[in-house]
C-alpha cells in the first residue's frame, strides 16, 4: 500500500498501543481514542461488553443477535468472536454494526497488528463477504441517527459504544436511547462504559434498568449492564 493510500486512509488518526498490548486509534477529530490506553482495548472491549454480555451462554440456547453501535476499529466484535470460538456452538450469531466513518473498514482490513489476530481474520472474512461459518454481518455507514428506525427486529445484546457525551454528544440524546429500547428484546442486554449520573438518569427515564458493572483501569466511572424494564 502506498503512502499517499496510507494518508488518505488514516486521515485524523494516529496508531497506538495499548497497555495490554492490543493496539487502537487515537482520534484527533473527536480528541479520544477509540479504546482506553492505560486499559488495554482489548481488556476493555472484553470485561466492559462481551463478558458481561454472556454471549457464550446465550449462544448455547439459540441464535443471537446483536447491534454494534459503534463498529469503529471492529474490537468488540472481533473480541465476542474470540470468546464465541472457545466453545463448539452451533447457533447463529448475527451482527448489525453501524458506523459513521468509512476509513475504519479499510483500517481494519489492512492492519494486521490488531488482536486477537485469529478472530480479526474473521472480521475481515465477514466485511469482505458478509458471511463466515456460523457468523453473518451486515455493516452500515452512516449516522446512526439516519439508520436507527430502518432498524427491524429485535437483538438480544446491544454494544453501545460511541466517543464520549462530551465529544459526541448527538448519539447520548434521550431519542437514541428511546429507539434503543424498543429494539431491544425483553431478556436483552445492552452494554456501555458510561455511566455518569446524567447519562444513567436519561436511560432510567426511557424505562431502561441500570446496573452498574465495577471498574477496570483508569476510567473514572463503571461500565454498566442495561435491562428492559418489562414490569411497567
Amino acid at each position: 500500500m502506498s503512502l499517499k493510500t496510507l494518508v488518505k486512509i488514516y486521515k485524523d488518526k494516529k496508531i497506538i498501543r495499548t497497555s495490554d498490548g492490543s493496539f487502537t486509534l487515537y482520534s484527533s477529530t473527536y480528541n479520544e481514542s477509540y479504546k482506553t490506553k492505560s486499559t488495554g482495548a482489548f481488556t476493555e472491549s472484553y470485561h466492559k461488553f462481551i463478558k458481561q454480555s454472556n454471549i457464550a451462554e446465550r449462544l448455547k440456547d439459540k441464535d443471537i443477535r446483536i447491534l454494534d453501535i459503534c463498529f469503529g476499529l471492529g474490537q468488540n466484535i472481533a473480541t465476542t468472536i474470540h470468546e464465541v470460538e472457545k466453545y463448539d456452538l452451533n447457533n447463529k450469531l448475527h451482527i448489525v454494526s453501524i458506523e459513521l466513518d468509512p476509513h475504519l473498514i479499510e483500517i481494519v482490513k489492512s492492519l494486521y497488528i490488531l488482536s486477537p489476530v485469529k478472530s480479526y481474520s474473521i472480521v475481515r472474512e465477514l466485511l469482505n463477504n458478509g458471511s463466515y461459518r456460523n457468523y453473518s454481518l451486515e455493516l452500515y455507514i452512516s449516522d446512526l441517527r439516519d439508520i436507527l428506525y430502518n432498524l427491524t427486529g429485535k437483538f438480544d445484546i446491544i454494544y453501545f459504544d460511541p466517543f464520549s457525551k462530551k465529544h459526541n454528544p448527538e448519539l447520548w440524546e434521550i431519542q437514541v436511547f428511546k429507539r434503543l429500547y424498543d429494539l431491544l428484546e425483553d431478556d436483552g442486554y445492552m452494554m456501555t462504559y458510561a455511566s455518569s449520573k446524567i447519562i444513567t438518569e436519561d436511560l432510567k427515564s426511557v424505562n431502561f434498568k441500570v446496573e452498574k458493572i465495577s471498574s477496570i483501569g483508569s476510567r473514572r466511572h463503571p461500565s454498566i449492564r442495561l435491562y428492559k424494564n418489562i414490569d411497567q
